[in-house]
């Protein structure tokens, strides 16, 4: 009798501890279901400019004196997740990656190549946040003794689009078609419906056509609205495809740049510029503007410590990447938002 009575007990103290853990697994389901869902535009990381650069051999004006990792280090080991890749038309039929004939080292030549490096390093890392991708197109005019050669701008344009549908999967991509998601425009989309969720936009990237002008109205002309476009394009305020702006000045323009944060459009911004001095004196006035007005990408040419100099871009309380301190929610964390092992 004694031994089927410590059975009955050990049976309703068991029981009594299995109640217990189902009630606190309900507790921190409910927890979760409670917290608010983050959108892409409630995270703040580090980008960089020119990210394919390689300082020239030899002496050279401080401009161009600095190098980067390639695309898939500074992915990895430096927590960037905004890159700038430099495009110019060949008559070989490939776009190459360089700053300009007289700096033209790249740690990757081609645009195929910059992509396939971060694709396989997001194939790897598939719990990423969404990476921005930043296109910018060159014009290269070639003069011989018999003729001038001027590059179609909008040919180019459509030579970027192919390569970036034949190198990056559509799965894989944020569009404006994906954000618009039946809107009248995509600008009214960002204001009144949001940004995808990021829990859906984890692994992917978004591409952005950094220019204007003439070049950006011709991918306009090609995809009126961005209908079937795979690359947002840099924004001018009150315009029906805005969606995504680039202010290189957030000490100057930071109401600016808040505004449009609180508006819901997302904003790329510098904390840097090798040759304006602020690596060479270690001052974070313009970065710490650029962290304080939201600016939910921040390029820098400093993303690591480099021998001989005091200054590199860090990105507070980031996990690499952190919540963004104007529109993020209040129960956002940094480990909410990502946490990749570094």
């Amino acid at each position: 009798m004694r031994a089927i009575s410590i059975i009955l007990v050990l049976i309703m103290l068991t029981s009594s501890f299995t109640g217990c853990l189902s009630e606190s697994e309900k507790i921190s389901s409910s927890d979760d279901e409670d917290l608010t869902p983050l959108r892409i535009n409630h995270i703040q990381m580090k980008g960089t400019h020119n990210s394919y650069h390689l300082a020239p051999i030899g002496p050279t004006i401080r401009a161009y004196d600095y190098s980067h990792d390639p695309l898939d280090i500074q992915a990895e080991e430096q927590g960037v997740r905004q890159f700038e890749i430099d495009v110019w038309w060949d008559a070989r039929g490939q776009l190459y990656v360089y700053h300009n004939q007289y700096d033209s080292r790249s740690n990757c030549i081609t645009l195929e190549e910059c992509l396939g490096t971060l694709l396989d390093w997001s194939n790897q890392n598939q719990e990423h946040v969404p990476l921005m991708i930043w296109i910018e197109p060159k014009e290269w005019i070639e003069q011989s003794t018999d003729n001038t050669i001027v590059i179609d701008l909008q040919n180019m344009l459509e030579n970027i689009e192919q390569e970036i549908i034949e190198y990056w999967p559509r799965n894989k991509t944020i569009t404006p078609d994906d954000v618009r998601n039946g809107a009248e425009t995509l600008s009214r989309a960002v204001m009144e419906n949001g940004w995808p969720l990021l829990e859906d936009s984890r692994g992917k990237a978004m591409f952005i056509l950094l220019s204007s002008g003439d070049l950006r109205q011709s991918y306009y002309e090609q995809y009126p609205g961005l209908n079937g476009s795979r690359m947002f394009t840099m924004s001018e305020p009150g315009s029906s495809e805005a969606a995504i702006f680039s202010d290189t000045d957030p000490i100057g323009n930071g109401d600016e740049i808040e505004a449009l944060v609180r508006d819901g459009f997302i904003v790329r911004s510098r904390a840097d510029n090798a040759e304006d001095g602020e690596a060479d004196n270690n001052d974070t006035t313009r970065l710490q503007a650029a962290i304080s007005v939201g600016a939910h990408s921040i390029s820098t040419d400093y993303p690591e410590e480099v021998n001989g100099i005091e200054y590199w871009v860090e990105i507070p309380n980031g996990n690499p990447v952190a919540c963004n301190p104007i529109s993020a929610p209040v129960d956002c964390t940094a480990e909410r938002v990502e946490s990749l092992a570094n």
